[in-house]
């Protein structure tokens, strides 16, 4: 691969194929690069990107005049076109979302179990049982995890969401060496952190159309 073809982390994985692909002196490769070049999160420029390949394509099939064109990029977005597609991508990201954040919940709440047992040395079932269950919860965890900060890193630059994490995770991690077994607030403290990172994440998806105007 040239170094005029560097991989592209923002791009969409279907778009992403076609470009690799693609002739360098093509429509679609000078539209990655452009947009490469803006000063936008990632998911801006993967909507940019998804915009103008539809229209590409659509000019195609009806054999016209492709309109929307580098010089006039930052006009595509107000057209309805763009709009769903902005439309779609937030659903796609929420969904995403949403399915990370449960799965690290349940996952986080298995390892954080298996490291109660482990320190106290009373395991559920025995030490080996109790161990294969902590450590398929810990892959789960750090897969979900990376998913999901791969997602966030293309929405914000802000840190918050790790901050939280791991001030959710240490806290759910103290009370449970605290307080009683039978007592525990380990899925009550992940719950409502993921629940605020949930309604914080949605308002960014919101806001990110006006970003790096």
């Amino acid at each position: 691969m040239s170094d005029s073809k560097k991989i592209t982390s923002w791009l969409p994985v279907e778009i992403k194929n076609q470009w690799m692909q693609a002739q360098e002196d093509s429509d679609l490769c000078k539209m990655v690069e452009v947009i490469d070049k803006k000063d936008w999160l990632g998911i801006k420029k993967a909507m940019y990107a998804r915009f103008y390949v539809m229209q590409m394509e659509k000019a195609e099939k009806e054999k016209k005049p492709m309109t929307y064109t580098f010089d006039n990029l930052r006009s595509w977005r107000r057209s309805s076109a763009f709009k769903q597609i902005e439309k779609t991508i937030r659903k796609e990201y929420e969904e995403k979302f949403t399915m990370t954040g449960l799965m690290i919940v349940m996952s986080g709440t298995m390892v954080l179990f298996f490291l109660r047992a482990l320190l106290a040395g009373i395991y559920l079932i025995n030490f080996s049982v109790d161990a294969i269950v902590g450590v398929i919860g810990l892959v789960i965890l750090v897969t979900n995890l990376q998913v999901k900060y791969r997602m966030i890193h293309s929405c914000t630059k802000s840190r918050d969401f790790l901050y939280m994490d791991v001030s959710s995770f240490l806290l759910s991690f103290l009370l449970k060496l605290m307080l009683p077994p039978n007592l525990d607030f380990t899925l009550v403290v992940l719950l409502v952190a993921y629940f605020v990172e949930k309604n914080k994440f949605s308002k960014i998806l919101y806001s990110i159309p006006n970003e790096g105007r």
